[in-house]
């Protein structure tokens, strides 16, 4: 975890050999490890040319796209990763929130369908599946079409956000759930992180933009280091320009 020493020796590698695709890799994840996400799409670009037939270097340089809110540049990439290795494309969610904010939410709905295949009891895959079709369906067909999770293992936060979106609970039943911590062992910044969220994404189903910004500038009023975490990020730098 010491990121400084992990830099200057991966930079003394690089100097060694300079066309070492893993070199350049590898000080692209120390980059965006430090958020840097700029120079991670530089590093990986560079592996990129050196090494065109990888697809995890393509999938890596779309999550550092994804979180420079580039969205077009993230899905491009995506793409092209599950071109190389198609294997990767049924349970890829990444690609699937990436689709969202690219406004293919059919695709979008396609790829929640697949991704739920391959984890069954994930709320979030639930919901994504619901934001995407509600765009293209309306609210009231997606939630007769949505996905059933008969218990995420992360407790009875995660099921009241899923009973949220299926319009049998309240964002103040949310909030009441995480603040208990009943069934979970998450704690409770990860819990009000995203009962936060979801109502925000909640909010954002029902056409209400405000609250909707409003619940998701809360969620980040509890860090971590969680995907979802840029995910808001890049949400709200994405709402903004609108």
């Amino acid at each position: 975890n010491d990121r400084t020493e992990a830099l200057k020796l991966v930079e003394q590698a690089i100097a060694a050999d300079a066309k070492s695709a893993d070199a350049y890799a590898l000080r692209a994840d120390i980059r965006t490890a430090s958020r840097q996400f700029d120079k991670a799409v530089a590093d990986y670009t560079k592996a990129i040319e050196l090494n065109p037939q990888s697809a995890a270097l393509y999938d890596q340089r779309g999550t550092a796209y994804f979180k420079l809110a580039k969205i077009a540049e993230s899905l491009a990439d995506y793409n092209k990763s599950i071109e190389l290795d198609p294997k990767l494309g049924a349970g890829h969610w990444r690609r699937g929130l990436t689709l969202y904010y690219a406004e293919k939410f059919a695709d979008g709905v396609a790829q929640f369908t697949t991704s739920d295949k391959t984890e069954p009891n994930d709320v979030e895959n639930a919901i994504w599946h619901f934001l995407c079709n509600a765009r293209v369906q309306g609210v009231k067909k997606a939630r007769s079409e949505f996905l059933k999770v008969k218990e995420d293992p992360r407790g009875a936060y995660m099921m009241k956000i899923y009973e949220l979106f299926l319009g049998k609970a309240k964002p103040e039943d949310v909030f009441s759930v995480a603040e208990s911590g009943q069934g979970s062992k998450d704690p409770e910044r990860i819990r009000k992180f995203y009962a936060n969220y979801y109502v925000g994404m909640y909010y954002e189903a029902m056409g209400d933009a405000k609250k909707s910004l409003e619940s998701l500038k809360e969620a980040l009023q509890y860090p971590n280091n969680h995907y979802m975490m840029d995910v808001a990020l890049v949400h709200i730098q994405l709402r903004k320009k609108k």
